[in-house]
């Protein structure tokens, strides 16, 4: 079945319309040099198989494999707008956008991270309103967009794609995929990654987390966690498990670190909702005490931050999306070491009035140290695709934007306190926050520094005591 899907998705692609990506945002980036590699970073698609209602019923009926072709006769060539999910001609523009970066720098990505989100919000509403036919129907369409994604990922890039899952991707509702649900193994069966993959497989079958060495470099494993298990917005409601399979998931996720430990081998997390807090949501209630929103229970979170610390000789990276943002997270040890960083990557998907945009990582093959990330946007969305080819754009490197000359933990930790402490630089990170978006941003010059905390304080008492204790406007 999934040779047969994608060697129509092959056929569908080669006809596919490029979209541009300007040439001049090129000369800012550095070349990717001998040893060196290129990953990409793609998340919170959230695709909207409802966005041409028309199409609705004829992609229910359809096999996978000819969902492409239904797409392509669509009258909707217009983008997805500010407050929408991504529609079909944003998906293909930013997978050709993202391609098209590769082949401009001649170095094809070694891999590609997905960290969750591949289904629009509200998606059982709006099968009910648009197809209906009961849950099993339901089912059978929440799995097959799945596939439709993952397939699109992999029939442009052609490389490895490490997908975690999001708090959309489940069939009974928004934070609520239940271990064990049905659309595990068969969205896992469509997985290259997984494909000869006995134990990684079973255990996404199980509970949508598995690990796999790293596509590249030596004594390195890639741990793909399904962390919405973790989230404070969780509910198992169609699972019904007696267990709690937060605490399942943190049992495995350490006794993944005990065998890399014991077998030399570093470690990179990929998974869907970063730790800590959720400046955002704060910022709506205030900052102090039951102020606070944590992206996950404390219980997690401080179980999660004791095993970093165990662990911290072999765990080198992370990477998160779910904020639809860019913004990233530093872990550091009981003597206020940095050793660890989260990229949280923002998202393809408009809806919270971002601009569309995806991030690309310069790597040693050889050690796997992140060398630098580049950040591409897509400029012009509200004319894109209505008359107007779409124009994607680099927005900026990391070295270039905040003078650094590594992408590591100490140099993210330094970035953090430039920007509580330098304007100029806190304004540099509030325009790329939401990607130079043109809508009003969320940060403000009142709220700033709940952002700015949340980038290193990832408990509720340290978030508490970074913005309480410096006078942060209730």
């Amino acid at each position: 079945m999934r040779q047969l899907v994608y060697l129509a998705f092959a056929v569908m692609l080669l006809g596919a319309v490029p979209h541009g990506v300007d040439s001049p945002a090129h000369a800012a980036e550095e070349p990717v040099a001998e040893g060196q590699g290129l990953f990409l970073i793609i998340t919170d698609i959230h695709f909207d198989p409802f966005s041409d209602p028309s199409l609705a019923k004829a992609l229910a009926s359809a096999p996978v494999a000819q969902w492409q072709s239904i797409f392509a006769g669509s009258s909707q060539t217009g983008f997805a707008q500010y407050g929408s999910h991504t529609n079909y001609p944003l998906l293909q523009s930013a997978l050709s956008a993202a391609q098209q970066v590769a082949d401009s720098r001649g170095a094809p990505y070694d891999f590609v991270l997905k960290p969750g989100d591949y289904l629009a919000h509200r998606f059982n509403s709006e099968f009910e309103r648009y197809v209906g036919g009961g849950e099993q129907a339901l089912q059978d369409f929440v799995i097959k967009t799945m596939q439709f994604v993952s397939a699109m990922l992999e029939q442009t890039f052609q490389v490895p794609v490490y997908g975690a899952l999001g708090n959309t991707d489940a069939i009974c509702g928004n934070y609520m995929i239940a271990p064990d649900s049905a659309m595990l193994p068969a969205v896992g069966a469509t997985w290259g990654v997984l494909a000869d993959q006995p134990t990684a497989f079973e255990s996404f079958s199980i509970g949508g987390s598995y690990a796999l060495p790293h596509p590249v470099v030596r004594d390195h494993t890639l741990i793909v966690l399904n962390n919405i298990f973790w989230s404070t917005r969780y509910v198992d409601r169609c699972g019904e498990h007696d267990v709690d399979p937060g605490m399942a998931l943190m049992a495995w996720l350490e006794w993944q670190l005990y065998r890399a430990r014991l077998s030399d081998r570093n470690v990179s997390l990929v998974m869907h909702i970063p730790a800590g807090i959720d400046a955002h949501h704060t910022s709506r209630r205030g900052a102090c005490q039951s102020d606070v929103v944590p992206f996950w229970h404390e219980v997690y979170t401080e179980r999660f931050l004791a095993l970093a610390k165990s662990y911290r000789d072999i765990l080198r990276d992370s990477y998160a999306g779910h904020m639809h943002m860019d913004d990233f997270r530093v872990f550091a040890d009981d003597e206020g070491a940095p050793f660890l960083l989260t990229r949280v990557t923002p998202a393809v998907s408009p809806v919270y009035k971002n601009n569309p945009a995806f991030t690309t990582v310069r790597y040693d093959r050889t050690s796997g140290d992140l060398l630098d990330y580049a950040t591409y946007y897509l400029t012009n969305l509200a004319s894109a695709g209505s008359g107007e080819a779409a124009q994607w754009a680099l927005e900026y490197n990391f070295s270039v934007a905040y003078d650094f000359d590594a992408y590591d933990p100490a140099n993210l930790q330094s970035l953090a306190e430039q920007i509580q402490n330098d304007e100029t630089v806190r304004a540099k990170y509030r325009t790329f926050y939401a990607v130079e978006t043109s809508a009003e941003s969320s940060i403000t010059d009142q709220n700033w520094r709940l952002y700015a905390c949340a980038q290193t304080a990832l408990t509720v008492s340290s978030f508490e005591a970074c913005t309480c204790d410096r006078g942060q406007p209730r």
